[in-house]
């Protein structure tokens, strides 16, 4: 008996419970199915996003971004306090939204509820990218620039708020710019 894949394909795609009610009638779910994939807090999952993490400050390590920015003079220092203003108004407005309405308020946070946040976020988060690449391309050039804000974005901005809860997200952040700008002159 052979098996063949192209026979076997629709069970393993089957749902556990039958489509139709026993009037013949198609049933509707009102339980979404799982999300595939393993899921968030899963051991695997978290050693990923710490790998990546760690991966990406260690090449920028490698890449001694964080001293050119603490250091070099090539680096417009106006345009990186800029970048960092706006970043903390982005915390402000995501604290708030988050913490005070979403959580002691238990309103919903999505974009109708929150349409004007939403847009002064957008508008916040042009000004800090501008800013940030307007004071390091002189030092490291346009494409280099990209990949720093494209890795710094993706992996550790991304990757933490993904293994992070929001509550533990606001005191990291306070944390850490309050000891980068005690070290950022």
């Amino acid at each position: 008996m052979s098996l063949d894949l192209e026979q076997t394909a629709p069970l393993r795609r089957r749902l556990a419970t039958p489509a139709t009610n026993e009037a013949g009638n198609p049933r509707l779910s009102s339980i979404p199915a799982p999300p595939p994939g393993l899921p968030s807090s899963h051991p695997l999952q978290i050693l990923k996003r710490t790998l990546i993490i760690g991966c990406t400050l260690y090449a920028m390590y490698d890449f001694k971004v964080f001293h050119a920015i603490l250091h070099s003079p090539d680096v417009n220092h106006e345009l990186f306090k800029m970048g960092l203003a706006a970043s903390i108004a982005i915390m402000a407005i995501k604290a708030y939204v988050e913490l005070y309405e979403g959580k002691r308020r238990n309103k919903k946070v999505e974009y109708d509820n929150f349409k004007s946040a939403t847009h002064w976020t957008i508008l916040l988060i042009v000004i800090a990218w501008i800013s940030f690449h307007m004071s390091l391309s002189p030092h490291f050039g346009t494409f280099a620039t990209w990949l720093i804000m494209i890795g710094f974005g993706f992996g550790v901005l991304i990757q933490s708020a993904l293994m992070i809860p929001v509550w533990g997200q606001h005191f990291i952040s306070v944390v850490l710019m309050t000891v980068f700008l005690q070290m950022y002159k």
